[in-house]
């Protein structure tokens, strides 16, 4: 089902329940996340973008995640296309990417792309981890990749 769709009907059934205007925060909720994370990142990124950045950092240690998010064109994305692609990166839905999601980070992007080493994963941890909780939650990743 196309993300509008599932969006749209998220939007009618909560008019239809509610019987009020939609607020920011009903139309992000666990169910649209949970449709973001079904989708592909292509929806949002080339697909030869993707080839290319993954191309990038096919070595082990060669991942640095500002030039990956050039690279795959996320950089050039508006606030609210950037969210959508981290409600898909945040694999358990849980607001926040931690250590373990990101060692398969680049998985996301591609099935077949190879896991992030120890260090790389520790250093895009550091890099995004503003306020050292040890994860990365969406507005240190917005942060990141936008500026």
């Amino acid at each position: 089902m196309a993300m509008t769709s599932v969006l749209q009907i998220y939007i009618n059934r909560t008019w239809t329940d509610s019987q009020s205007p939609l607020s920011l925060t009903s139309v992000d909720s666990p169910a649209v996340r949970t449709s973001l994370r079904t989708m592909s990142l292509s929806s949002f990124l080339s697909a030869d973008a993707i080839d290319s950045a993954l191309k990038d950092c096919q070595a082990p240690d060669s991942f640095n995640p500002k030039k990956f998010f050039q690279l795959c064109g996320l950089t050039k994305k508006s606030p609210q296309e950037v969210k959508n692609v981290f409600n898909i990166l945040d694999n358990d839905a849980s607001g926040f990417i931690e250590e373990d999601e990101l060692k398969f980070f680049l998985q996301r992007f591609s099935p077949g792309a190879r896991v992030l080493t120890d260090k790389e994963t520790k250093g895009f941890l550091s890099a995004a981890d503003d306020d050292s909780d040890g994860k990365i939650g969406e507005d240190e990743f917005q942060a990141m990749v936008l500026s």
